[in-house]
């Protein structure tokens, strides 16, 4: 596998990301053949090579169950920072609904945190509004991330995203309400500079 990275990081030979592209998601799978997919979509992404193929292939895939994956989780965060902005929109618009589900999973919860990391305008306002905004299942959503080991990562990079404000500030308020001696709010809080109003 190295032997392959290293062939396509020194030639970019389209033959060898067709080849990949063709067996992405079976690559993906698998613990060598995903750190290919990873290395070589990530030299093509950087020379401006298009990989708009094996990305195709990965959201056809099934990309829930690749976030989830213990090696495909890595192919899917490169996809997601080396595809075009069609695609990524696409992946983002997959993914954006399944945050929570993600954001239970060791595995998942890296790519949950990529999906924040690249979402903007409506898909991190709606992220927000179904974990900080009014009703029960809002408030059952933030206190599944405060209360999970991998949720909570996913939680403060969130926080991150929001922009300074009334609206942090009432997020970071509700995340308060939520701390409990036993799960991670006060964590969470100090990461994000918090601690001392928790």
């Amino acid at each position: 596998s190295w032997g392959v990275c290293v062939a396509y990081s020194a030639t970019h030979a389209p033959f060898l990301l067709r080849q990949i592209s063709a067996s992405v998601v079976q690559l993906s799978l698998e613990q060598h053949g995903c750190r290919v997919v990873q290395s070589v979509l990530q030299e093509a992404g950087n020379a401006g090579v298009d990989c708009s193929a094996a990305v195709g292939r990965i959201i056809g895939g099934g990309l829930e169950e690749l976030a989830l994956h213990r090696f495909a989780n890595y192919a899917v965060q490169v996809a997601l920072r080396q595809c075009g902005a069609a695609q990524r929109e696409a992946m983002l618009g997959a993914l954006m609904p399944r945050l929570l589900p993600l954001s239970a999973s060791k595995h998942g919860s890296n790519v949950a945190e990529v999906v924040l990391s690249l979402a903007s305008g409506p898909l991190l306002d709606a992220a927000a509004e179904s974990i900080f905004g009014a009703g029960e299942p809002a408030s059952a959503a933030l206190r599944q991330l405060v209360e999970h080991q991998f949720g909570n990562y996913v939680l403060q990079t969130l926080l991150r995203r929001l922009a300074d404000g009334p609206r942090r500030a009432a997020a970071l308020a509700k995340v308060r309400e939520a701390t409990t001696a036993t799960n991670f709010g006060r964590s969470i809080l100090s990461r994000l500079g918090e601690a001392e109003a928790a």
